[in-house]
Formats: C-alpha cells, sequence, structure tokens
C-alpha cells in the first residue's frame, strides 16, 4: 500500500469524488470545486494497492489562524474497511501536519458507527455540541495533539470566538429543511458537520414571513421549528430602515413579493453588520460587487462558503479597504479630555471609572515616560493606546482600547503592527502589553503577531538583527536571564527554534522568524526576490517618503498595512511562497524624489495566477486597486490571465539603496549588471546585505 498527496491533475481526482459521494450520507456533501480546490492545495491523501488503485482518502482543511488542522472527510472503500488503511492514511498526515500544527481535530456525529475509529487512532474527545442535522444529532470533538511546546498552544480559554456568522437566503434555508436530493446538493453541503469548524448559519426574522406563505399548517409548524435551530440576526428598527431605503435603488422600480422579500432579508443582514450573504438567486448573485462596493457585504453561492471558508474567514478579520478614505488620524490625549475618553473606551462589565481614570492619569501626567494617543475619524473616536518607556529594553502598552465596529479587528492589526515598528525602530527588543481588559479582536491581533500570553501579560521578542540560528538561541537565552520572570517563554521560543533547526524544518523556522520579527533568520532556504513597483504604487502600498511628494498622497490608512496586494503581469512566472521580496522602486512617470532604488523587504505570503475579475474580488479587501486599475494590468482583456501576490510585515528602509550601489554590489558579486524590469531572484546572501545596509544594520 502507498498513501500519495494527489493533485488537482491527478487521475485518482475523480475517483476520490465518486468514493466521496458514494458516502455522503455519513461523509457530508462536497461540491467538486471542493473536492478540485483542496487537491490544488495538496490536502487531499490517497490510498493506493499494489495494483495502484485507489482504496481511500482523507480529504483535510486547515486553519492558518489557529494553526490547526481538522479532517473533512476520511473514507475507506467498504472492501478494504478493518485493514489499517485508516491509520496509514492518518499516519501520514500526522507525520505532514506534526511541526507546523497545533494538532488535528475532527468532528464527528455520535451516531455514527464509524465514529469508533477515532479512539484507535489515538484522539481524545474532548467537547460535545449539536450537529446541524434536523435530528439534532450530537456531535464529539476529537482531538489530537501534536505535542507543541507552549510557544505554540494555547489554553481553551484563551481562545476567542472567531465563527463565520453568514445569513442564509430563504432558498438556502428551504432546501436545507428539506431531504437531500440532487436539485439541492449544494446548499445540503452547508451542513456538513466539519464546517461547524468556522461557521454559524443565520437567518433574518424575513424567514418567518416567507415561511407563513406555506398553505400547509403542518408545513408552518415544521419550518418555524427548523427556524430556531439558526441564529436570528437582530438589530434596531432605526438601523434597518436606514439601510432598506439605502438598498431600495438597487431594486426594480415595481417590485415582486419576492423582490420586497429580498430587501428586507438583506436590509436585515446588513443592519446586523454580517458580512456575508449565502443565496442561489442569481438576480441577487449579479448584485454582489454593488453591495460590497456600498455595503460591504458579500453575496456568495453555498458552494464558495463551502470551498473558500478559510479565506472567507480572513476577509472579516482584516478589511484594510473599508478604512481607506476615512480620514484617520491619530492625536496626542490632553488632559482636560479624561472624562470625554471614559465614555467611549472603559471596559463597562469589568472596569470601574474609578479604576479608567486613573491609570489613564497616571499615563497624562508622565508625558516624557507615556505616550498617549487616540485614534479618530471625523465623527468617531476609535482607539487609545499608550506607549510606556519605563525600561530602555522593552516598550510597555498599559492601554490599548479599540472600539467595536466592523473595521476594529482591522484596526487593531494596524496598532500592534505599528507598536511592533516603534520598539524595533527605538532597538528595543521586547513589546509588552499589560492592559487586562483587551477585546477579542486585539487578542487576534496579538496572537497573530507572534505576541504569547504569561498569565499575566502579553509579550513578544522582536529583535533586529541578521543572525544564524545559533546566535539567535544565544540571543534569547540572554534574555531568559534579563527577563526573569518570563524567562520561560524565551527558552521555549529557543527549544522550538533549535528542534526545527536540527530537522531542517524550513516552514517552523520561518514561522519562528515571524514571531520574533524584525529579526531574519540567515540559515533559512526561503527564495528572495526583487520585485520592480512604480512610485505611484509604492507610495500607497508602503512608502510614506514617496507619498509625501505627491500633491494627493498616499493612502495614510494603508501605510502601516499588516498585508497588502500588488497586481502585475502573469509573465515571468518567477515567485513563489513563501519568499522575501525586495522593494525596486523605478523611476516611475512622475518627478519623484528617491526613486531608482530598492526601498522596502516585505515577506511574500502568497502567489494567485487568474483571470482580473476573481481576483480582483479575492483581494479587493486589501484596498488601494480598483477594479479599473486590475483591470488596466490585464490590458482591458477580461480573460487574460494576471498575477496578483499578497505581502505582509513590511519594513521601510531608512537608508535605501540606490541603481548605483545595486550596480557595485552586482559587479563585485557576480560581475554582471544590475536591471531588472520583471521580478528577478535574488540569492539570500544578498539578500541579507542589501538588508542591512537598509536599515543601517552592523
Amino acid at each position: 500500500m502507498e498513501i500519495v498527496a494527489v493533485t488537482e491533475k491527478s487521475p485518482y481526482l475523480q475517483e476520490v469524488v465518486e468514493l466521496g459521494r458514494a458516502n455522503a450520507n455519513t461523509l457530508g456533501f462536497l461540491p467538486r470545486g471542493a473536492f478540485i480546490k483542496y487537491a490544488a492545495n495538496n490536502q487531499i491523501l490517497v490510498a493506493l494497492d499494489e495494483k495502484r488503485t485507489l482504496i481511500g482518502y482523507l480529504l483535510y482543511a486547515i486553519s492558518s489562524k489557529e494553526r490547526l488542522v481538522y479532517i473533512v472527510h476520511l473514507c475507506v472503500e467498504r472492501s478494504h474497511r478493518r485493514r489499517g488503511i485508516a491509520r496509514a492514511l492518518f499516519n501520514k498526515l500526522k507525520f505532514d501536519t506534526k511541526v507546523a500544527f497545533r494538532g488535528i481535530r475532527v468532528r464527528c456525529r455520535r451516531d455514527y458507527e464509524e465514529s469508533v475509529v477515532w479512539p484507535k487512532l489515538d484522539f481524545v474527545p474532548v467537547h460535545e455540541m449539536p450537529g446541524r442535522s434536523k435530528h439534532g444529532t450530537m456531535l464529539t470533538v476529537w482531538w489530537f495533539d501534536h505535542g507543541h511546546p507552549t510557544l505554540f498552544s494555547y489554553a481553551d480559554e484563551q481562545q476567542t470566538a472567531s465563527e463565520l456568522k453568514v445569513a442564509i437566503d430563504a432558498n438556502v434555508f428551504f432546501q436545507l429543511q428539506d431531504s437531500p436530493r440532487s436539485s439541492n446538493e449544494e446548499s445540503q453541503s452547508l451542513l456538513a458537520d466539519w464546517l461547524q469548524e468556522n461557521v454559524e448559519l443565520c437567518v433574518t426574522n424575513e424567514i418567518l414571513n416567507e415561511i407563513d406563505r406555506h398553505p400547509d399548517k403542518l408545513a408552518r409548524k415544521q419550518g418555524r421549528a427548523f427556524a430556531s435551530t439558526f441564529t436570528m440576526l437582530t438589530s434596531t428598527d432605526d438601523q434597518f430602515q436606514q439601510v432598506k431605503e439605502d438598498l431600495r435603488d438597487f431594486f426594480p422600480e415595481q417590485m415582486s413579493p419576492s423582490d420586497e422579500s429580498d430587501l428586507r432579508q438583506l436590509a436585515r443582514s446588513i443592519s446586523a453588520g454580517v458580512q456575508f450573504f449565502v443565496t442561489r438567486d442569481s438576480d441577487l448573485l449579479d448584485k454582489e460587487d454593488p453591495m460590497y462596493d456600498n455595503f460591504g457585504i458579500r453575496i456568495i453561492r453555498p458552494a464558495d462558503l463551502v470551498i473558500n471558508q478559510d479565506q472567507l474567514m480572513r476577509e472579516t478579520e482584516y478589511q484594510p479597504a473599508r478604512l481607506a478614505g476615512s480620514q484617520i488620524k491619530i492625536e496626542r490625549v490632553h488632559p482636560g479630555q479624561t472624562s470625554f475618553l471614559e465614555d467611549a473606551f472603559r471596559a463597562p462589565q469589568e472596569e470601574t471609572k474609578a479604576g479608567f481614570r486613573q491609570k489613564l492619569h497616571l499615563c497624562l501626567a508622565n508625558p516624557r515616560i507615556f505616550e498617549t494617543n487616540i485614534v479618530r475619524s471625523v465623527e468617531h473616536l476609535l482607539a487609545l493606546i499608550v506607549h510606556g518607556r519605563q525600561s530602555q529594553q522593552e516598550l510597555e502598552i498599559p492601554i490599548l482600547r479599540v472600539v467595536r465596529d466592523p473595521l476594529s479587528a482591522t484596526l487593531a492589526r494596524h496598532l500592534v503592527l505599528h507598536s511592533v515598528l516603534v520598539s524595533s525602530g527605538e532597538e528595543r527588543v521586547v513589546n509588552k502589553i499589560t492592559d487586562p481588559y483587551l477585546s477579542n479582536d486585539v487578542v487576534d491581533a496579538l496572537r497573530e503577531m507572534g505576541f504569547v500570553f504569561t498569565g499575566d501579560f502579553w509579550i513578544k521578542a522582536n529583535l533586529p538583527v541578521v543572525e544564524i540560528v545559533e546566535g539567535v538561541v544565544s540571543r534569547l537565552s540572554s534574555l531568559s536571564i534579563d527577563f526573569p520572570q518570563v524567562s520561560q517563554y524565551f527558552k521555549q521560543i529557543a527549544d522550538a527554534l533549535t528542534m526545527a533547526y536540527a530537522v531542517g524544518n524550513v516552514q517552523t523556522m520561518l514561522q519562528i522568524e515571524r514571531s520574533l520579527w524584525p529579526a531574519k533568520l540567515a540559515d533559512i532556504d526561503i527564495p528572495t526576490f526583487a520585485v520592480p513597483i512604480r512610485p505611484e504604487w509604492a507610495m500607497h502600498l508602503f512608502d510614506p517618503h514617496i507619498a509625501s511628494q505627491d500633491l494627493f498622497g498616499g493612502e495614510p490608512s494603508l501605510i502601516f498595512n499588516v498585508e497588502n496586494v500588488y497586481y502585475r503581469s502573469s509573465r515571468p512566472k518567477v515567485l513563489a511562497a513563501p519568499a522575501r521580496i525586495l522593494w525596486y522602486v523605478s523611476r516611475g512617470r512622475g518627478k519623484y524624489q528617491g526613486t531608482m532604488a530598492i526601498r522596502a523587504t516585505s515577506y511574500l505570503d502568497e502567489v494567485v495566477i487568474g483571470a482580473p475579475k476573481p481576483l480582483f474580488s479575492q483581494f479587493r479587501r486589501l484596498g488601494v486597486y480598483r477594479w479599473e486599475d486590475v483591470f488596466s494590468v490585464a490590458r482591458g482583456r477580461i480573460d487574460r490571465e494576471i498575477m496578483a501576490f499578497r505581502f505582509s510585515n513590511t519594513e521601510v528602509f531608512s537608508n535605501p539603496i540606490t541603481r548605483n550601489e545595486l550596480q557595485e554590489i552586482w559587479r563585485e558579486e557576480v560581475g554582471g549588471r544590475f536591471h531588472i524590469q520583471a521580478p528577478i531572484a535574488v540569492p539570500k546572501e544578498r539578500f541579507f546585505r542589501i538588508y542591512k545596509l537598509g536599515l543601517g544594520i552592523q
């Protein structure tokens, strides 16, 4: 028997789909597009017998946020069961995911005979929850722990709720209530047990009107009972009426009863703050672009939700595009603003007024130590953050509050990233967050940036160094002595890094490097590329110096994005992720100073090649680019493939490397000329030389 991963071009993929369909009663229906997507991501393992006939498969998904794997399907041909095939597939999954992920999770109905397999595979039951089936069957949540150090583990009580709230249309609701058949299998896929990992299905009270139209009394009773199993979205009447009025222009002048119902369902969903509306109604799907542009809600098919749930989850958490044009400002707080800030930022359920005032007064009374800022738009206060500099080696943040609204998760990530940049720019090696009243959005942002909770506060080491693993481990050991209160934190990072280096696990070393950002591990063998970019795009995406030379400037709310997207021609197909990028700002069409130089570096996280429309839909949450811009990259052809790549954690160089300096480096190292019109590969040794020059690191 052989266990291999299949790709979307594998001849075994169709057999996997057929085996999955044959066992859909227990596995749950999965759209064909989902099989293709998981195969493209190498997330389908197949078992082949000695004749290379497919006898089973394991399909899994990953949660990049929680760093865990969850099993979607584990299926063995009936005639080959009880022969160790399930264990062989699972052992391969364990081996492939052991280092990079915390563990493996699966949710299984208790009434399924197949549920007995999980303890035999060394899973343990950790939780029970009601399933989505109409019979109300309970699910057992099974967990297999990879046993990582606590650097890569979080206690359950530290996890925050992060389900994707999704409103479903009436047509989807009734298909979910109906018995499975070929005509409703796409909607039925939403009931799959594994999908509950991240998705919470919701309905609006408009569904009760739809149910009431049924002529049969028993059907109405059953419909209301089924509706009660979903989360009912709520909003104030004022919010609902305002959104309904704003939506009216997007519907026909003479509306049918169906149009009126669609209008009310959308208005209820938007006013409740839901960002995804699932439907099979072609008229509503055609409204997707204007609905997103005007109301920030995505209208998608059930299959799109099933296939792209991890990507959609990221959309809800980070949407810098919606900050664009909001005229956000950061201002120093004055002592007379205390009561004004109390109303906006005090944690009302836990924090007393006196406690908030005392903490804020202490910070304002010591401006040489504490820098107290508010973030605001023209109309609203958005955030309050204090940077404390009591210690030469650390930047402490005693207050970090973000007002709860649809953009709070995005703003939280901006503030955390900016604080790390401030700390490393001042050559401090530790960031410490001591505010005990952090919101879930802030906690998620801290985890994403590599912060770890110690029990009393959140901490992150940020080392502005370029060193080999041995040198970084030595620094971490020294820090464990300098900071005895959190010595275990530094020791755990050092141990994890040493172990990953010993087995040559590049993915884990890169993850640890990012948790120590802006540190750079010279031992990591990942690709590096120099990428040309015109100054008019550089100023929007990362470069405030160039933006300051423009009459209109760049988009200020996007300069310090955690992540961004850049579009270019799909040829040459040089770029691959994960990698590092050196940004070479070309001359451009204007008279910008500081061009023709490498001005910044970023992590390259994802490269996607495809038609302009789906790429724009996938990445438009990251802002800057309008559809017209993306369409022009495709030279006005809707079917022309272009490249989009997502990048993050950009560092702007204090000492840009000019073209003349680059010519000298190229002559010295390879005896040739520096020439760049498209992305080019750069040896890692040259990257680190340029990086050190750019940031003035010895």
